[in-house]
């Protein structure tokens, strides 16, 4: 599995409201381009919007490690 595409799919969601409409709408169409094995995919075609909140948190708590972790969180980093 390729986490960082699934990643890659969530956060657009969360960043783009058409992206998540056609995501929910048309899960082919959207998903076209990116590189996802058949789990992935079938679990993003079966996403609910409860699901999507839930990923989507998850995402943000791990992208905001991540800029803690690199120094970008903290006001006074040189």
């Amino acid at each position: 599995m390729s986490q960082n595409a699934v990643s890659e799919v969530i956060g657009r969601a969360a960043a783009e409201p058409e992206f998540m409409t056609l995501l929910f709408n048309d899960p082919g169409k959207a998903l076209a381009g990116y590189e996802l094995d058949d789990a992935e995919k079938a679990m993003l075609h079966g996403l609910t919007p409860e699901d999507f909140d839930s990923m989507s948190g998850q995402l943000d708590k791990r992208v905001s490690k991540l800029k803690m972790e690199d120094g970008e969180g903290f006001p006074f980093h040189s």
